[in-house]
């Protein structure tokens, strides 16, 4: 008898469907197929979360396209495929089915495998967002750099080489503040990590591929998010009207 199949939910948290499309790829391409994969764009906020105020935006169209699916659907796990991981610990309160972020799960992978990692995003504003996400989860000592990539994150979506470029320039100054090992964040620049390797001496940890690697891991090994607590479902379902 074959594996059974498992389901993924991949949830864009920023607008634009083809960089959904683009993602839904790159998972597939990744999973494999002991993975059927589902994903959705949020359906309100910006095209692509670039501060604060959109990620806040971001939060709640994410648990209502989240909360929209699980309804039709059994998911075994739940990627946000969006740096900035909008509203994840709601996420996990309200479902029990672990739900993945992409900042988390490649820093996780970055501090096993180096002392000092820096990480390489697109967007003025994300260093002063994420150097608040690492002093929140305790991690900030461990990051060397938070260096901007040069560009429009939507425009490096769709030249693939200009990308390239920039997230070459972007290492290699990450790699000048004593970084051990690199990650490439952000939705826009998912998937060029591989093609950029054998040009560093140090590891690149692609965002989207090390929250593909703990989708794999958690649901393998059937854990749950011990505080979910199913009640906001009810308070969600209301935010989800006329969607």
């Amino acid at each position: 008898m074959g594996k059974e199949q498992r389901h993924l939910l991949l949830v864009n948290g920023n607008t634009t469907a083809s960089l959904t499309a683009r993602l839904d790829r790159c998972a597939a391409d990744f999973l494999g197929g002991d993975w059927a994969v589902s994903s959705e764009t949020a359906r309100f906020g910006a095209g692509y979360i670039t501060q604060r105020a959109e990620a806040t935006i971001a939060a709640h169209a994410v648990l209502a396209t989240i909360g929209a699916a699980a309804q039709k659907t059994t998911f075994d796990a739940c990627l946000i495929a969006c740096f900035g991981e909008p509203g994840i610990a709601a996420a996990r309160e309200i479902f029990a089915f672990p739900v993945i972020g992409m900042a988390e799960a490649s820093v996780l992978c970055a501090i096993q495998v180096a002392r000092r990692f820096a990480i390489v995003t697109v967007g003025e504003h994300w260093p002063a967002m994420l150097e608040d996400y690492l002093k929140a989860n305790a991690l900030h000592d461990r990051c060397c750099g938070i260096i901007p990539i040069a560009g429009q994150a939507l425009d490096l979506a769709n030249n693939r080489q200009l990308a390239l470029e920039h997230i070459a320039s972007a290492i290699r100054r990450a790699m000048e503040c004593g970084a051990d090992a690199v990650i490439i964040g952000g939705a826009a620049v998912a998937g060029l990590a591989n093609e950029l390797r054998e040009a560093f001496t140090i590891p690149l940890i692609d965002s989207l591929d090390a929250s593909l690697a703990q989708v794999e891991a958690l649901a393998r090994m059937r854990v749950h998010n011990v505080a979910c607590n199913p009640q906001p479902q009810n308070v969600l379902a209301t935010t989800t009207e006329g969607l």
